[in-house]
Formats: structure tokens, C-alpha cells, sequence
């Protein structure tokens, strides 16, 4: 026996029907649905959600499998003594550009299915901003999540003609900021997209999707191409 829910006119609300009113009210929400509570103009923590359970492992594995990228990994020590990175994840809005994954990146071969599921929890997700915590993180190095005020302090001492010598202290050790979207999942946790721009002023400011895929264990990175970040 097949259950079929009628749909009547709920009048006095536009188009809206008693259906999508219940639908609305008492469907939960799952993973391939969450949307943020609201987005904001610019990079800030409005609408941040805490790390969902079912992602939590994976994702910190896979933020601390790619510090401190490419741009600050290659700088001088004293340079990049402490690493940044925001504590809030990057959505679509806060990309420019937004180039989606599959705009930079081709699906590999041998596994086109994951790449596309992945790319699927991208389009589902693409609006929501995560707040990251420190403990998960897997590094030996020092560094600090930084809040959007402080990414934008830290930026403002970077890119202004005139810095003060307590924010010169305050930021002394920081190369840049590291930002991370969220990260975007097939259905087995086998395959992996995720957004990943490390920002220094003038010297780098380059974003890049990466393609990872999980074996034995471990997350690979497969692949990431170089775009013009945020």
C-alpha cells in the first residue's frame, strides 16, 4: 500500500498549499539538505553551523593532510612560524569567483562516480558556513583558528600603508590566513572536494579545488588546479 499525500490550497498564503506547509514544518532536515540560516554580503560567521558528526573525522583529516599549503610551505621559517586559518569555512558567496569544482576540475577515470557525487554534496551544500575548532586538527605545528574579525585584522596589517607597531606584534609570525570550505562528500566518504585559498597580501592570493580520494585509510590528494582566489 503506497502512501499519497494530497495537496489542498492553503489560501491567504499565495502559492503555497497545506502540503508544503507540512512539509515545511515537520520534514527534518538531512545532509544533502542543510542550508544556511542566512548569508551574508561578505566573508563572516553569519549562518555558521557547528561541524556536522558525520563529517567531522574525515574533513579535519583531510584540513590537516593539506596544511599548510603550497604557498606558505614553501617561505622562510621565520617567515610562517605560526599558521592561520580561518575559523569559519567559505561558501559560494564568499569566492571570487565562484568557479564550482567541476568548472576547474575533471572527474579521474577510473572513478567518475565519486567525483560527481561529490560534486552533487557541493550543489547541496554550497551556501553553508562551518565553524571549525581547534582540537581536531591534526598538526604539529603551531597554529591558530582565526574568528572573521581577526582574518580581517590580520589581512588589514598585511595590505595597509600604515601599520601600527602593537599590530605589527599582534601578527608578527603569520604569513597569511589559510581558508577551507567546507568539505564535499560521495556517499561512501571514498572521494573528496574541498576548497582551499591561502591568502598573503600581495605575494599570494590564489585559490584551488582539490580532488581527494580515500585508500587504505588515508586521504590522497588526486588532484587541484590553481584559480584566482578571493
Amino acid at each position: 500500500m503506497r502512501f499519497r499525500l494530497h495537496c489542498l490550497p492553503f489560501f491567504g498564503f499565495g502559492v503555497l498549499s497545506a502540503c508544503w506547509m507540512f512539509a515545511l514544518i515537520v520534514l527534518p532536515q538531512t545532509a544533502s539538505n542543510r542550508r544556511a540560516p542566512g548569508t551574508a554580503t561578505r566573508y563572516s560567521d553569519q549562518g555558521a553551523i557547528p561541524m556536522p558528526d558525520d563529517r567531522a573525522d574525515d574533513s579535519y583529516a583531510i584540513y590537516s593532510k593539506l596544511m599548510p599549503g603550497e604557498e606558505f610551505a614553501s617561505m622562510a621559517p621565520e617567515l610562517n612560524a605560526r599558521w592561520a586559518i580561518a575559523a569559519i569555512t567559505v561558501n559560494e558567496r564568499d569566492r571570487n569567483p565562484a568557479v564550482p569544482p567541476q568548472g576547474e576540475l575533471k572527474p579521474p577515470p577510473e572513478n567518475p562516480r565519486g567525483f560527481q557525487e561529490a560534486v552533487e554534496d557541493y550543489a547541496a551544500n554550497r551556501n553553508v558556513r562551518v565553524q571549525l575548532t581547534k582540537d581536531p586538527f591534526q598538526l604539529s605545528h603551531a597554529f591558530s583558528l582565526l574568528r572573521p574579525d581577526e582574518v580581517a585584522a590580520l589581512r588589514a596589517s598585511r595590505a595597509a600603508a600604515q601599520v601600527s607597531s602593537e599590530t605589527q606584534s599582534q601578527w608578527a609570525g603569520y604569513a597569511g590566513v589559510t581558508f577551507f570550505s567546507e568539505v564535499y562528500f560521495d556517499s561512501k566518504h571514498r572521494a573528496a572536494l574541498v576548497y582551499m585559498n591561502d591568502w598573503c597580501a600581495h605575494l599570494c592570493a590564489t585559490g584551488s579545488w582539490v580532488y581527494l580520494e580515500k585508500h587504505g585509510g588515508q586521504w590522497v590528494r588526486r588532484s587541484g588546479v590553481t584559480v584566482p582566489g578571493a
